[in-house]
């Protein structure tokens, strides 16, 4: 059974150790970088994916309704979405539903946030997660920002 727990000091290292595929790694920071900035990002959550006792995922979101979390004005984001910032899902755990379960959790955040529309950037490469958020709903912005694409969706 899949969970989402917030990071901590207990669980961060598992977490750290998280790899994407090899053909990802232009894709993703990796986990150990996400949580180190986390703690600059205003509005930010972070949560660990879990199945059991192993650390398969983390997934970090920010809400840009809050009054400190202010979207970079280049970036295409609007103060009425909730964004997902991250979404690693480890190489070996890959495939199996991990990241399907994740976008469905961060939907639910979403509505439950109060925003009007969720978000999430991607590059639009072979082996990028793209053709997965389509699937969920997500559509081209027309936004491009540091070679990743814009998506969206109404909540």
């Amino acid at each position: 059974m899949i969970r989402f727990c917030p990071v901590t000091r207990a669980c961060l290292r598992p977490l750290c150790a998280l790899k994407v595929h090899p053909a990802q790694r232009d894709f993703v920071a990796p986990s150990a970088v996400t949580i180190a900035q986390q703690a600059y990002e205003p509005g930010s959550t972070i949560l660990g994916i879990w199945e059991g006792d192993t650390a398969v995922g983390l997934m970090s979101m920010i809400h840009f309704g809050l009054p400190e979390a202010a979207p970079d004005p280049d970036s295409g984001i609007c103060p009425d979405m909730f964004y997902l910032w991250r979404l690693i899902i480890d190489k070996n755990h890959q495939g199996k539903g991990h990241g399907q379960a994740a976008l469905r959790h961060f939907l639910d955040l979403a509505r439950v946030s109060g925003q009007r529309r969720a978000a999430l950037s991607v590059v639009d490469a072979p082996a990028s997660a793209l053709p997965l958020y389509q699937r969920h709903g997500f559509d081209r912005t027309g936004h491009v920002s540091n070679d990743e694409v814009l998506l969206a969706r109404a909540l």
